[in-house]
């Protein structure tokens, strides 16, 4: 796997390890990971991990770093997804098949513009900018490939793409989720539903961050949410992923009192 790591350096892409066969940083905080915050150009640190890690998957970060926009077709999401493909009407560009089936397209684009990382930008379709992080092609996720399927340029962004993504933003902070069940003993229960469950708890996710919770603390509070409130609930990997992605953020810079 150094190889691949060393490759991806070339071509100006950060990186650092994730678990092997899975989608999380392998560093773990209190050995000072950082997660994709971590991700690096520099050969000497790059091949020390992967001494360390010698069968660690690679992670490529997303956003200004590496100058990637990578969208992110989840068909087990939703049986709408080619119908969200063909409304986003993306031109071809550098392509990755997914471990589950899915493709990650990945795009370039400009820093005028604060792209982050987001989920249901349609049915199916989530992106990755600032603060997130993809599984490298040549990784393997429970003995699945990534593996590329497209090997063209990587070209900008469309301009339509990222307004869509502004777009989806700005409304998502207006949105309050309301739906409600009774459960067996009487009383009402929240209930997250399948179109919001990656964006809800990724909302949630990054709340409890605010407080400095560490990855494995906010992932075991994750994995609660997910089991209790998700309708159906997502696979355990979704949400390490997740949990994954919110340590990146710092805690709050306002001190928080109880």
């Amino acid at each position: 796997m150094i190889e691949l790591a060393t490759h991806f350096v070339s071509r100006g892409w950060p990186v650092f390890p994730l678990a092997p066969g899975g989608k999380v940083p392998v560093v773990p905080r209190e050995r000072g990971g950082h997660g994709c915050r971590d991700a690096s150009l520099d050969l000497n640190r790059v091949e020390a991990w992967w001494r360390d890690y010698p069968d660690a998957n690679v992670g490529v970060a997303t956003g200004r770093r590496s100058g990637l926009l990578v969208v992110d077709i989840d068909p087990r999401k939703t049986e709408q997804w080619l119908e969200s493909v063909n409304a986003l009407a993306l031109p071809q560009t550098f392509t990755v098949k997914t471990w589950s089936g899915g493709w990650h397209l990945y795009f370039t684009y400009t820093f005028e513009k604060r792209i982050t990382i987001g989920t249901d930008l349609l049915p199916g379709i989530d992106w990755r900018g600032e603060g997130g992080y993809v599984v490298a092609p040549g990784s393997t996720v429970e003995g699945r490939l990534y593996e590329i399927a497209r090997n063209l340029p990587i070209i900008p962004a469309p301009v339509a793409l990222i307004e869509r993504i502004e777009g989806a933003r700005r409304q998502r902070r207006e949105i309050v989720s309301t739906s409600r069940r009774v459960g067996e003993d009487g009383a009402e229960h929240m209930v997250i539903g399948e179109s919001r469950r990656n964006d809800s708890l990724m909302r949630i996710g990054c709340s409890i961050r605010r407080w400095g919770v560490e990855l494995h603390a906010l992932l075991e509070a994750l994995r609660a949410i997910n089991a209790d409130h998700c309708e159906p609930p997502l696979e355990d990997a979704e949400v390490r992923q997740i949990a994954a992605s919110c340590v990146n953020y710092p805690p709050s810079s306002t001190r928080i009192s109880l």
